[in-house]
């Protein structure tokens, strides 16, 4: 087992490697696991970015954003506790999408060995950013450790109000799993109540349906060719859990309690890629007139931290 800071075209990286994986992240674009290599079936798992400027340019394209908040805000625009949070307008349709942390830089803390697994520990402090804080004034303190342990990385996160007052959160990952163009050689499980009916412009209009007959096989699994998904689906009393089986290997994808919503993304017919994105809260979560065990709208108080975890294992066939 090796942890090792790397070169990458002139961006300092890091990798971890074990006899299973290589995971490859980069904490100065996004704090972003851009590379996920399977030593076993010597494949790439990820999007991959074709250099760091490249995924600086379209952070939200390859390997595994982080979305804080995640998925759109109906005209960038919320109130919560009197307050007005106005986010940049950067989607075609007006909304605000994807959050504010997808790209900025994080300072590495830490890295080494512990108890057989490999880590790297990375921190980014929005009161630090000026952009942020134009948009989402409070002094949130983001942790993040990347854990490589067998076939199994965890993206462990814990989350610190190091403000004054309560701190909006909602927290995704945008994560890219290849397909290998084999779209009907893969099959995702995933165990969802319902669906968030959208807008033309992908946002909920507050309303959840049962699963329709086109993803009524999806909760026992079903084959992804022919598949055309850009859909909010509700987790309900079942585990967050997605899993995406292929030829050779199962990649079981999950997160912790907090996480309440799945968005799955195939950037058209499936046939390449597919997005896996668990959300803790939902899309435009902030304006749904929803409780908030079913939106995923929570606020971290003052002094408080909150932590979560995304696990993603491979199981070999």
């Amino acid at each position: 087992m090796i942890i090792k800071q790397i070169d990458w075209q002139g961006t300092p990286a890091y990798t971890l490697e074990n006899d299973n994986l290589i995971v490859s992240i980069c904490p100065s674009v996004g704090n972003n696991v851009y590379s996920i290599w399977d030593k076993t079936l010597e494949r790439e798992m990820l999007r991959v970015p074709a250099s760091p400027a490249a995924m600086a340019d379209e952070p939200v394209q390859y390997g595994t954003p982080i979305l804080m908040p995640p998925n759109r805000i109906r005209d960038g625009r919320f109130t919560f506790e009197g307050r007005s949070y106005q986010f940049e307008i950067n989607n075609a349709q007006g909304n605000h999408i994807h959050g504010v942390i997808k790209s900025q830089p994080w300072t590495v803390l830490a890295t080494g060995e512990k108890d057989g697994a490999l880590y790297i520990t990375s921190v980014f402090r929005l009161a630090d950013d000026a952009h942020v804080q134009h948009q989402f004034p409070h002094e949130l303190e983001l942790e993040v450790t990347y854990e490589l342990r067998g076939s199994t990385l965890r993206h462990l996160l814990k989350a610190t109000n190091r403000g004054q007052t309560s701190a909006p959160f909602g927290y995704g990952l945008h994560t890219w799993f290849l397909l290998d163009g084999e779209p009907e050689n893969w099959t995702l499980q995933l165990p969802a109540s319902g669906i968030w009916e959208l807008d033309e412009t992908n946002v909920p209009l507050g309303h959840i349906a049962p699963l329709s007959d086109r993803y009524a096989k999806l909760p026992e699994g079903d084959v992804l060719k022919g598949h055309d998904m850009d859909t909010v689906f509700q987790i309900g009393d079942y585990p967050c859990l997605a899993v995406l089986s292929g030829p050779k290997a199962d990649i079981r994808y999950s997160g912790s309690d907090l996480f309440k919503q799945w968005v799955v993304y195939t950037k058209g017919e499936a046939r390449d890629f597919i997005c896996l994105e668990p959300y803790t809260w939902v899309t435009n979560a902030p304006n749904i007139d929803q409780p908030a065990e079913v939106t995923g709208f929570r606020a971290i108080e003052p002094g408080v931290s909150l932590e979560l975890e995304v696990k993603l294992e491979v199981t070999y066939k």
